[in-house]
């Protein structure tokens, strides 16, 4: 009898140390204590972008997109320069992404520049981001990912940036 007790024991003691984690996990989820990831950009809803449909829109890469005005102000010149030093950090992973400058129609034909930057003439829905000043992450199928506003802290949107090309390795 005491080998029984002492078997049962020990069934019961391997049982709870193989089902404790589960039942910590989902205890701590319950809690509300752990949160979910942390982004340093905002995330947006899986929708397409809505230039990813324009004539010359670069395919199968990802994209950071920059709505600019008609007359490239101060502010403009230093998200280009931004943008082109987070494309540049990214070392090897740098040609998976291009720059890509949204203007208002009328204002430019669609070309490709000598340092890669796409630009683009959106006909529609312009407007609706014309107002959020910073630029977005558009993935190789087109879907806007996240948005920085250009307050953004660069160091921290290259490290982002890096992990999200990482961990997407086999996309774009």
């Amino acid at each position: 009898m005491p080998n029984q007790r002492r078997a049962r024991l020990k069934l019961t003691m391997m049982t709870l140390l193989c089902i404790s984690p589960v039942l910590a996990s989902w205890g701590l989820y319950r809690s509300g204590w752990v949160e979910g990831g942390r982004s340093y950009g905002q995330l947006l809803p899986t929708e397409p972008f809505v230039a990813s449909r324009e004539s010359g829109w670069p395919r199968q890469r990802w994209a950071l997109v920059s709505v600019e005005p008609a007359a490239c102000d101060s502010i403009c010149q230093r998200r280009r320069f931004v943008l082109k030093q987070i494309q540049a950090a990214q070392g090897e992973a740098a040609d998976r992404l291009v720059r890509v400058r949204l203007q208002q129609p009328s204002v430019v034909a669609p070309r490709s520049d000598e340092n890669g930057v796409v630009t683009l003439v959106a006909n529609n829905g312009l407007g609706r981001l014309a107002g959020r000043p910073g630029y977005y992450l558009v993935d190789p199928l087109g879907n806007q990912v996240m948005f920085y506003p250009d307050s953004a802290d660069p160091t921290r949107v290259i490290h982002e940036l890096a992990r999200v090309l990482k961990t997407n390795n086999g996309l774009g």
